[in-house]
């Protein structure tokens, strides 16, 4: 649906200490590493919506349309300075480029292609290179792939696709010191 919830994680036991309107379908969030910015790409409506944070408040602060219903979205991740961030659209096969200044998020048209209905991504913590997974095939796992996006070129792109082995990559992960890509195949 279109609810962001907030859990206060320091509560014993944990507790939800609110709920937030998001676009439709909110499905991939991503916060800086600051805590002061959190980004929800919202899957139906081809947007992603900006939420401020300060401490334990989270406060709506817009949406930014990435390409609209027919685009749909996916995941959203934040570059480690904060300054970018990526978003996969699912229903038109791209991933775009969000720039970023404070709490202003816009879209700056760079879009890129790389594969057929991308959805998962990660950021390396070096900031260097982003990870797609993309779902082609669905459930015969037909032309699943992964595909390097190189974010030290100006502008980003992509540089290398490779198949993924069995069906649906619906998860994945970039280890901690920026070596290694783990990736989910349901």
């Amino acid at each position: 649906d279109n609810r962001v919830t907030v859990i206060d994680l320091k509560a014993s036991p944990p507790k939800v200490i609110a709920t937030l309107e998001a676009g439709k379908g909110a499905a991939g969030i991503s916060i800086n590493r600051r805590g002061t910015l959190a980004l929800v790409s919202n899957l139906d409506d081809g947007t992603v919506s900006v939420f401020t944070i300060q401490g334990k408040t989270v406060t709506p602060a817009g949406t930014v349309e990435v390409g609209g219903a027919k685009a749909g979205g996916g995941m959203v991740a934040i570059t480690p300075d904060g300054k970018t961030a990526l978003v996969s659209r699912n229903a038109d096969h791209k991933v775009s480029v969000l720039s970023i200044d404070g709490t202003k998020v816009e879209y700056t048209k760079r879009d890129m292609t790389p594969g057929v209905r991308p959805i998962v991504l990660d950021i390396a913590s070096n900031g260097a290179f982003a990870v797609v997974g993309s779902l082609a095939g669905g459930p015969t796992g037909d032309n699943d792939s992964i595909t390097l996006i190189d974010l030290a070129a100006k502008p980003p792109r992509v540089v290398d696709t490779i198949g993924v082995l069995g069906a649906t990559a619906e998860g994945l992960k970039i280890s901690p010191d920026s070596s290694v890509v783990a990736v989910v195949v349901h």
